[in-house]
């Protein structure tokens, strides 16, 4: 996805010397054809896209070009400002789609008043649906840039709005999303506060937001209270009369998929590993249960040469589903899942195998898109350091320091990579 993109030329008279053949039969050397730009051009095609499937596709579509994705959201950036007191080049259609690119592309400077401009549109033609997309796009853009208090503020904003009726539906949704920037700003009183009173209203959908609870627990540190409140909601989905007999079963994979990662957490293995073995046996050929599998047992020395034959089974399954939807039209380009190499990766250096674990590591590490992550260079840097490219282990702890931690528990990784970089660096 990040092809170098090249911005097209603007487009003038054609040559010099027509210009002076021109100048000389009329004496207006300065008089042009209007310049057309091609980005601008693009970018107001996006006003006659509607349909939530058709902008998903033409959007996937852009930002295959990270390069050029970074240019027309700029473009679009400038066209919004030249407009200023003028009509808006973009109708709710291209706008929302602008929006969705900056976010995407990281241009938040430029979203951030394109999102403003669709709340803006939306409530003057009081549309209900477009008004709970565009605070919904703002909101999230926010979280996305860790500015908690300006998401908490727009939820608020929106949770004041009484109308239309749509609005009104989707407030429990936006009080459910305060909530869990609440815990994310630390206010935990004030997050548990909501998510209670969310349980407490909402009797047959209470399965749903103990979820939130718990998620609000785990960023608290309370790992054990957090799942009681996901066992709580296993048995609260089960009572539910609001769901089917399949939505039921799609709640309970999501709730013990979250209990995984508090097992993990909490260091249970052997409880993650069970509700992990539940949901492959619910369904055999999603490939990230099995990754997820095969990669807590070998990244704690277990069952290695079942982990290894777990995760090449998830590479392959991802694989085929990835080339059922390039047959389908609906994906360009077939690759290796990078979380899945690295987990190949890692199962084979912890067989020792350590030759045979370098190429997935790098073709993980290599990833643009997916391979920032300080647990794969880390990985990486492992690997070289036990084949004595000592060199090589340095560069790749480096790079790995430089990218955001994800999760609480890259915190502790960061801190065990830096004593191994400050070891390394001290042998030399």
């Amino acid at each position: 996805m990040a092809t170098a993109g090249v911005r097209g030329a603007r487009w003038a008279l054609a040559t010099v010397g027509i210009a002076v053949l021109l100048a000389g039969a009329t004496g207006r050397a300065d008089d042009k054809k209007d310049e057309k730009n091609p980005l601008r051009e693009e970018l107001l095609k996006l006003n006659s896209i509607t349909g939530d499937d058709a902008q998903r596709s033409k959007l996937s579509a852009l930002v295959k070009d990270k390069d050029k994705a970074k240019k027309l959201a700029l473009e679009a950036g400038k066209m919004l400002k030249e407009a200023k007191g003028k009509d808006n080049p973009f109708n709710y259609n291209g706008g929302l789609m602008v929006a969705r690119l900056a976010s995407f592309t990281k241009q938040y400077d430029v979203a951030e008043p394109f999102f403003e401009s669709l709340i803006e549109n939306a409530t003057k033609i009081k549309s209900g649906s477009k008004i709970v997309t565009a605070y919904n796009g703002l909101v999230g853009m926010y979280y996305d840039q860790k500015k908690f208090a300006l998401a908490a503020e727009t939820c608020e904003k929106f949770l004041d709005l009484t109308g239309p009726q749509e609005v009104r539906n989707a407030h429990i949704l936006f009080y459910d999303r305060l909530a869990r920037i609440k815990a994310k700003e630390e206010k935990f009183d004030d997050a548990l506060r909501i998510a209670n009173d969310l349980i407490g209203l909402n009797k047959d959908t209470a399965g749903y937001f103990l979820q939130t609870k718990a998620s609000i627990l785990r960023e608290q540190g309370k790992i054990d209270a957090a799942v009681d409140a996901l066992n709580d909601a296993l048995d609260k989905i089960d009572a539910s009369k609001a769901f089917s007999k399949e939505e039921k079963d799609q709640e309970k994979d999501s709730v013990r998929y979250q209990l995984t990662g508090l097992y993990v957490d909490n260091k249970e293995i052997d409880k993650a590993a069970k509700q992990l073995e539940i949901l492959i046996k619910r369904n055999p050929d999603n490939p990230t249960y099995k990754n997820d599998l095969g990669f807590i047992w070998c990244d704690h020395d277990m069952n290695l040469a079942e982990s290894e034959k777990l995760i090449k089974e998830a590479i392959d399954l991802d694989i085929k589903a990835q080339e059922k939807l390039k047959k389908e039209g609906k994906l360009d380009e077939v690759k290796p899942n990078a979380a899945y190499l690295d987990s190949l990766g890692w199962v084979l250096f912890k067989q020792k195998k350590y030759k045979e674990a370098l190429d997935p590591l790098k073709k993980a590490a290599a990833d643009d898109e997916d391979g920032s992550h300080l647990e794969i260079w880390d990985h990486l840097g492992d690997c070289h350091m036990a084949l004595g490219n000592k060199k090589d282990a340095i560069a790749a702890w480096e790079k790995g320091l430089k990218f955001e931690d994800i999760s609480k528990r890259d915190g502790e990784r960061r801190r065990k990579v830096s004593e191994k970089l400050k070891k390394a660096r001290a042998s030399d």
